[in-house]
């Protein structure tokens, strides 16, 4: 298979947004742990349904507005808030664990 300058130029795009990506779920991912800690604080739960429902809706309309598969956007950011959410009971449960360790 030969492949075109405008293949390995576009490719190289690909590359360069994904590595944003990377950086921008790095980014998110520190706030989120950042607000496990405040939810563990204030005696809040790891999930907050109201606001899943409220960002699903958001969601959906930026979906609309950019082009983009309804369905497939709401599944990337399922699958991204379901990491979330893990973290945040393994943070309730480590300082669980280290309260009991004391």
């Amino acid at each position: 298979m030969t492949v075109t300058r405008e293949l390995l130029d576009i490719r190289k795009s690909i590359d360069n947004l994904d590595n944003a990506l990377v950086a921008i779920l790095a980014e998110r991912f520190r706030l989120t742990k950042r607000v496990g800690f405040i939810k563990l604080s204030m005696g809040l739960p790891a999930e907050d349904p109201e606001r899943e429902r409220m960002q699903q809706l958001h969601y959906s309309d930026l979906a609309s507005s950019d082009g983009l598969d309804r369905a497939a956007l709401i599944e990337i950011m399922r699958t991204i808030t379901a990491q979330v959410k893990r973290r945040h009971v393994e943070i309730k449960a480590r300082r669980r664990q280290t309260r009991w360790s004391r």
